[in-house]
């Protein structure tokens, strides 16, 4: 009886028979439909992607999670195009060049069909495909090419979990012309009379993509030219030279590089005839901002300290080693195929001329961003396409120049043990490949983006915008820096002062120095601007907005928007508000916004579960302007957002600096004032010279409990979060003041002052220490409850405090009963019984300090209607209990 094993080998045999007996057209035909096949799904996985990513996400996540504010400029200068007017931001007032052409293109005929807000779910539908369509294009090029196209199985889906391109920029046109390019390029090598020209088109509009891409067209046409230059013989008694001159005309990759020349040359006469300039404005500015950012941290240039900064960057570490990789690859195939005369794997040197172009683009970037470009505006995700293909097709690439060295010097000789080798070579790499690969990835990511509460620049603007829309006359005209979001949902034009979406005549006008310290000309004023708008961001858009000019006729005005997460549950509503408003008034602005959600929200509109609503409050008193409803989908939860805009008049410096410290005392007196209020630090020089700004703090906080630190301060026993004045300091009306939070854990000594760094070391100015307890909680207030132990009610949560504190008093427990304005706020489980409890010891989170007890219990967040509180042995009973009602 033949054993299991036999079976399996006479079935295998009968099989791989059956087969070789087959007409070869038929195995290929099969072998084409498995490819076909992969390809509908490489479609259909983005498909998919797109439907998942639209289906979850709303408006406020297109602004908040996927689209920069900068893809705005490209979607309103599509949709001014679509409306007939040429290549502007701002209605027609300026003339603009600072984008990438194709892209622009491509988006245009979108608001030929849809309005604006309907518009920007197509294009990010369109941007997901373009992103499929060019792994689809790679795939083909590496079939055509012979290399193991399987391995891009596992290989090319991890393109759909860069986010840099989903940001609504050039990115996924600029993944579908590289495919296109590579494609190209594998056509030509197998019949270069037929696809030539085509290979020339893909190269001429490579720059029309990112006019960087320039260097991968021409560095892979001329790559192609000398290796066709290669396979010439030179004739007996001829020169180099001459050999050179006789085989010009003769050269099929000609035309390529025509192509790629004349793309660029087009690019640089279209763009100087109409715009003033030769490349975008945009690029221009970005390096005049890196002048004088460097000018402006007076750190000067310096071509070893950017060289080292832009080699931190996550672009250009490994991604630099692999590219180099690729170009010894291509230089070692090729030497081996000019020495031995046999250029019969002359498809596989091609698609290493493809790959290479890749990495000579990408080896380019990183020299104009180490040579011209501060890393602060050189390095973003979309800029690193061709890294992001090529470090996707290493491992393929790896095992093709294995197989094929494999199969040259050990494939004469030993045929099957090539095969065998080749094979291990192919299983390896898609072991490696398929163990990285996680197919789910970027499905989970939209999830972890729909989910999230993080407010951002965007969604500043988008929520600031229906104000500017309601409270600006018809005849406006807004400048802003951070021009995208506000330029696209504005109802009059908006001027983008920062020059990325301007003119050249604007960019000369405003002396090329828009990050100049201490000067700026306010060239926008020619253009007509009326009033300034800006979301708030750490930037140098500050400077700028506090030396911005308006009319003189007062006509003008100034909003700033700033975005924020939602508070802590124990917030003091208004000291929380106050904190965040107040550093923006360091702008000069007449009204500064903030985005809030949640519990903020519900407390200034009644009607905030239906979607967002936009505020004004003035005076203390509240006023609806706007609703900006979101798109909610079935089944979607709605967005719970508000935005708060103060005049300037509604806050003095007085109120805001003063009304944490009035009746205080310092707890630390020296060059700074430090008060300990709340949870927070609050450092105030009263006489404040200019050098004080520069001010830079060390803060060591010693826990009650080591645990409570960060893993890696605990073998310290302190934590410390220094910070400077530049973080988040404000300079006003001869004061200086700077607020820092506290963490939530107890903090039993805090241990803080002013240093320089000077030598190598740190030259220490003054220093003190603080006892933390709850007296600058309490100040003079009286109790909710008096008796054994002191109950205060306090913001969000309720403080214990015994003044005579005994060893048995640290054993003390607590009831806590809560009776709710709604029942419906309580968990399921108590609702029968009316009230939550929420029961406590002394043991849990009390504080011990100078012969005092302290513990505190932080309430729910809903509407309370009665508080019972005491104290109780679980052998004797309730010691003392009290009521509390807040208002």
């Amino acid at each position: 009886m033949p054993s299991a094993l036999s079976v399996l080998h006479n079935y295998r045999l009968r099989l791989s028979t059956r087969y070789r007996n087959l007409p070869s057209g038929v195995r290929g035909n099969a072998v084409n439909a498995l490819f076909v096949l992969f390809l509908v799904g490489i479609l259909a996985y983005g498909a998919a992607f797109a439907g998942y990513m639209l289906a979850k996400f709303d408006l406020v996540n297109l602004l908040r999670d996927v689209n920069n504010d900068d893809s705005f400029y490209y979607f309103q200068i599509a949709y001014n195009l679509a409306a007939g007017q040429f290549s502007t931001f701002d209605g027609g007032i300026t003339r603009t060049n600072g984008y990438h052409p194709l892209w622009l293109l491509l988006i245009t005929p979108f608001y030929w069909v849809f309005d604006k807000e309907a518009a920007l779910f197509g294009i990010k539908a369109f941007e997901i495909m373009l992103v499929a369509g060019g792994v689809a294009l790679v795939a083909a090029a590496a079939r055509l090419a012979r290399l193991p196209w399987l391995l891009l199985f596992a290989a090319l889906p991890v393109l759909y979990q860069q986010r840099g391109l989903f940001a609504g920029l050039e990115a996924a046109a600029a993944l579908f012309m590289l495919g296109l390019f590579l494609l190209a390029l594998t056509l030509y090598a197998r019949n270069p009379a037929r696809w030539r020209w085509v290979l020339a088109a893909a190269a001429f509009a490579l720059p029309w993509a990112r006019l960087e891409y320039a260097a991968i067209a021409l560095a892979a046409t001329a790559a192609l030219c000398v290796m066709e230059w290669s396979r010439q013989e030179r004739p007996a008694g001829v020169s180099w030279r001459g050999a050179v001159l006789a085989a010009l005309p003769s050269i099929r990759t000609l035309a390529p590089v025509i192509g790629a020349g004349a793309g660029i040359l087009t690019y640089f006469i279209y763009n100087g005839l109409t715009f003033g300039g030769i490349v975008p404005v945009s690029g221009v500015t970005k390096q005049a901002w890196s002048e004088f950012r460097w000018e402006y941290e007076e750190e000067g240039y310096s071509i070893v300290g950017n060289f080292r900064a832009v080699l931190q960057s996550e672009f250009f570490d490994f991604e630099l080693l692999v590219a180099l990789e690729v170009c010894a690859y291509l230089l070692l195939v090729w030497w081996c195929a000019r020495r031995s005369g046999d250029w019969n794997d002359r498809l596989l040197l091609v698609f290493l001329v493809g790959v290479f172009g890749l990495a000579v683009g990408h080896l380019a970037k990183f020299a104009q961003i180490v040579a011209t470009t501060h890393p602060v505006f050189g390095i973003y995700s979309w800029y690193f396409v061709p890294a992001y293909l090529m470090m996707a097709l290493a491992v393929p690439v790896r095992c093709y120049v294995a197989i094929y060295f494999i199969r040259r010097f050990i494939g004469p000789r030993y045929p099957r043990a090539a095969r065998l080798l080749s094979v291990g070579i192919c299983v390896a790499g898609a072991v490696v490949l398929l163990n990285k690969a996680d197919f789910s990835a970027p499905f989970k990511d939209v999830d972890r983006r729909s989910a999230s509460y993080d407010w951002d620049v965007e969604v500043g603007s988008y929520l600031g915008v229906p104000v500017i829309n309601h409270l600006l006359p018809d005849n406006s005209i807004v400048g802003s820096w951070d021009a995208g979001v506000i330029g696209y949902f504005a109802r009059f034009p908006v001027v983008n002062l920062d020059g990325l979406v301007n003119s050249y005549d604007y960019y000369q006008e405003s002396q090329q120095n828009p990050f100049r310290k201490g000067v700026f000309k306010p060239a926008y004023r020619e253009l007509g601007v009326t009033h300034l708008a800006n979301a708030t961001r750490q930037s140098f858009a500050r400077p700028l907005f506090e030396d911005a000019v308006i009319p003189s006729d007062n006509s003008g005005s100034r909003f700033q928007f700033s975005a924020d997460s939602e508070p802590p549950e124990d917030f003091d509503p208004a000291v929380w508000l106050w904190e965040r408003m107040e550093p923006h008034f360091d702008y000069h602005a007449d009204g500064v916004g903030l985005v809030v959600d949640g519990r903020m929200a519900r407390g200034m509109s009644r009607n905030c579960a239906e979607g967002l609503t936009v505020w004004l409050w003035a005076s203390g008193e509240d006023a609806v302007v706007a609703d900006a409803i979101t798109n909610r989908r079935p089944g979607q939860r709605g967005i719970c957002a508000a935005t708060v805009i103060l005049p300037r008049e509604a806050a003095t410096p007085a109120r805001v600096t003063a009304r944490p410290v009035r009746d205080l005392t310092p707890e630390i007196r020296s060059h700074w004032d430090v008060y300990f209020v709340a949870n927070r630090l609050i450092y105030i020089k009263e006489q404040c010279r200019a050098d004080d700004t520069d001010a830079m703090f060390f803060l060591h906080l010693k826990p009650l409990d080591v645990a409570d630190l960060p893993e890696q301060s605990r073998p310290y026993g302190f934590y410390n979060p220094d910070f400077a004045f530049a973080w988040n300091g404000v300079l006003r009306d001869g004061k200086c003041w700077v607020m820092v939070n506290l963490p939530e854990y107890p903090i039993v000594e805090i241990r803080t002052g002013q240093y320089v760094p000077a030598g190598g070391g740190d030259n220490w100015l003054w220093e003190g220490e603080i006892r933390a307890g709850y007296a600058p909680l309490v100040g003079d207030r009286q109790p909710e409850i008096s008796s054994n132990y002191d109950v205060h009610l306090i913001a969000n949560r309720l403080l214990y405090i015994k003044e005579q504190c005994r060893p048995d008093d640290t054993d003390a427990a607590f009831f806590l009963h809560l009776v709710p304005v709604d029942l419906a706020d309580l968990p399921d489980n108590r609702r029968q019984y009316g009230f939550d409890n929420r029961d406590f010891s002394f043991r849990q989170d009390g504080q011990e300090g100078d012969g005092k007890c302290w513990t505190q219990a932080v309430l729910p967040e809903y509407d309370i209607a009665e508080i019972r509180t005491g104290q109780y042995r679980p052998d004797a009973g309730n010691i003392w209990q009290g009521a509390i009602r807040p208002d």
